[in-house]
């Protein structure tokens, strides 16, 4: 479910990865160089529905039209700036079809991009075009800065663009770990695109990774803000995407964070109520996947918080009847086996056992866990080897 891009027209073009990048320096064709003509009303129609089918057509990944397209509203238009912005996209991605990428076209399609946005730097589709252009080349930062930039230039543009400009900038930001910047760009993208789960679910990842920064008094309540907010997101993407176990997951994971802040304010009423609401969130995800084991993982987790070792035992077992290697389930289990009131030395044996077992398999484990697990399991077997 997790995908790389949250407009509802993407633009996929393969990375070249084995080129340096766009040149340092690039310059725009200058505009006045380009010829400027008065065309009739059927020419006009002409351009426009070239250009209507450049777009149509770079949208769909069908180069060849939209490279077609774009040359006939240029052979109309030379200054038909959507078309550049058409062109320059479709140059990058037949650079990127041999190995290694021809540098010439990228800097072509460059060229053209940059022109296309000198002639019409108000055009929110030519903003979304370069900063997309940027991106593609692996320019992120320069990527998200562009469409920032047409963002400021283009607010009178009609809000179907707007969201597209909304939805790479958030992307771009929140892809570079800048949460705080993606904010304020996906919170507007999901007014005008309330459907799209993925941009739904970056909202809340957002929201829940600034509410592990915690700063003063003040701070907890505005992290608590935070993973309210991360919550209700997570919520709405699961609501849109009701298979993906990872939105109803963290609908859970975001309520827990909000009741550990409530209980470090001292609120232990709310702390209580967000918890349930938690422990609810975990119980969907439960059903709704019942051969899962993450969420009785999670169940697991949230009663050692409250205090409930036994239910924690209990929520860990399930985990290990679903999938018997989940090995955070067997290390908090086997935690939990020896700080027992009665520790139970032949079921933590077994533990110790399955998680060697389990990390020599898949792994999982680091260095010095791998130690001390490896250390307990001989005490355990030396105690019990003796008569």
């Amino acid at each position: 479910m997790r995908q790389k891009c949250v407009l509802t027209a993407s633009i996929a073009i393969a990375v070249l990865t084995a080129c340096a990048g766009v040149s340092p320096r690039p310059i725009a064709t200058p505009i006045e160089q380009l010829p400027s003509r008065e065309l009739d009303d059927a020419q006009q129609a002409q351009r426009d529905r070239a250009i209507d089918a450049a777009i149509a057509a770079v949208v769909q990944r069908r180069y060849a039209a939209a490279r077609a397209a774009a040359e006939e509203a240029l052979q109309v238009d030379p200054r038909a700036a959507r078309a550049r912005a058409v062109l320059g996209m479709v140059l990058l991605q037949e650079a990127g079809e041999i190995d290694p990428p021809d540098l010439h076209a990228l800097h072509q399609g460059e060229v053209e991009v940059l022109t296309a946005e000198e002639l019409a730097p108000g055009d929110a589709f030519v903003g979304w075009i370069h900063a997309v252009f940027l991106a593609e080349t692996g320019h992120m930062s320069a990527a998200a800065a562009a469409a920032e930039a047409a963002l400021g230039r283009t607010t009178e543009a009609p809000p179907t663009e707007r969201a597209a400009l909304l939805g790479v900038a958030g992307t771009y930001r929140y892809e570079l770990g800048e949460d705080r910047a993606a904010l304020p760009h996906l919170q507007a993208y999901v007014v005008l695109r309330p459907d799209d789960a993925t941009a739904n679910f970056r909202l809340g990842n957002s929201h829940l990774r600034i509410s592990q920064l915690v700063i003063g008094v003040k701070g907890l309540e505005e992290s608590q803000r935070h993973a309210e907010r991360a919550a209700r997101a997570f919520e709405r993407c699961f609501q849109l995407a009701p298979g993906d176990e990872d939105a109803g997951l963290s609908v859970g994971k975001a309520l827990a964070r909000a009741a550990e802040l409530a209980g470090r304010r001292g609120d232990a009423e709310q702390q209580a109520d967000l918890r349930a609401r938690a422990d609810g969130a975990f119980a969907v995800v439960a059903d709704r996947f019942p051969a899962s084991a993450e969420p009785w993982f999670c169940t697991g987790a949230l009663a050692e918080r409250r205090d409930d070792p036994a239910a924690a035992v209990t929520a860990y077992e399930q985990a290990l009847q679903r999938d018997p290697a989940h090995l955070p389930s067997l290390l908090n289990l086997a935690v939990l086996r020896e700080a027992g009131p009665v520790a139970d030395e032949k079921k933590l044996l077994v533990l110790l056992r399955q998680i060697i077992d389990v990390d020599a398999q898949r792994g999982g484990l680091t260095g010095s866990e791998r130690e001390r697990v490896a250390r307990r399991l001989a005490a355990l077997e030396a105690a019990a080897s003796r008569p």
